[in-house]
């Protein structure tokens, strides 16, 4: 019999390394799935991360873009059928009364015209808000000032740098001198008026900021509404506030020239 019982547990003995030998295997097989899993997953993430960025980034050019083009659009056709230049954005803004002044309105798909005295806010040279005219700023808790199937709000702001001097609009042909130009009759001064157009695109549901609304102060840089309201160049400015609220945009800069047409402007103001 002990013959016999010494034959059993060796033959156990080697079936049990066996087995060990199997679960390590399997063991870190498995590890190396979760392992190949995990990067799949991170390398995927990364990939998702990129694709919306670059997909944002494409909304608000587009935003922008089409924001730039409207308003360029409804500037030369106001332009060449109405003869009161108020009605228009070129107009209005090249008026010598708006020298120094910014003026904002949101791009709401809802109006009739991008550009309206009716719906503008605007800052003179003192930065000081005309009280008479602060209708124009976005808010964001309103749905009628959102573009892009409600996700996008854009504002444009144009601002009338103060000229350098006396003939800093003097257009070609026009004589200086010394002397101060004519204002009306064959021999006056023709002025080429230069001003400076913004346009920023926010998406509100990107980020975590609160949005504000149309009461909100200018002092306020803790929402969107109170970034529309800041000014363009300054310590605080539109961009600088969007950006510590982390909050999606994109701005672009164009600049115009209010030009006669067949003169050549002798200043850039």
């Amino acid at each position: 019999m002990k013959p016999e019982t010494m034959k059993h547990p060796k033959v156990f003995t080697s079936l049990n390394s066996q087995s060990g030998v199997a679960l390590i295997v399997v063991l870190l097989v498995l590890i190396l799935i979760m392992i190949v899993g995990a990067v799949a997953v991170r390398q995927s993430t990364t990939d998702l991360k990129v694709t919306t960025a670059d997909q944002v980034n494409k909304l608000l050019f587009q935003a922008n873009d089409a924001a730039l083009m409207k308003v360029e659009k409804e500037d030369r056709i106001l332009s060449a059928a109405s003869r009161e230049k108020n009605d228009t954005l070129k107009g209005y803004i090249s008026s010598s009364e708006r020298e120094g002044h910014k003026i904002s309105f949101c791009v709401r798909p809802r109006s009739t015209k991008l550009f309206s005295i009716l719906e503008i806010s605007e800052v003179n040279r003192n930065d000081a808000l005309l009280t008479a005219k602060n209708n124009g700023y976005c808010d964001p808790s309103n749905g009628d000032d959102y573009v892009s199937e409600g996700r996008v709000i854009t504002q444009m702001t144009f601002v009338r740098p103060e000229s350098a001097g006396v003939f800093s609009q003097e257009g070609s042909g026009t004589s200086s001198n010394n002397v101060e130009p004519a204002t009306t009759g064959v021999n006056a001064a023709i002025g080429c008026t230069t001003f400076i157009g913004y346009v920023t695109s926010v998406i509100p549901a990107l980020s975590n900021a609160p949005l504000g609304s149309a009461s909100t102060s200018r002092n306020d840089t803790t929402s969107i509404a109170g970034c529309f309201k800041q000014m363009r160049t300054g310590s605080t400015t539109v961009d600088s506030c969007l950006t510590a609220l982390s909050v999606p945009y994109q701005t672009q800069q164009q600049t115009y020239i209010n030009q006669p047409v067949g003169v050549t402007c002798v200043s850039g103001n």
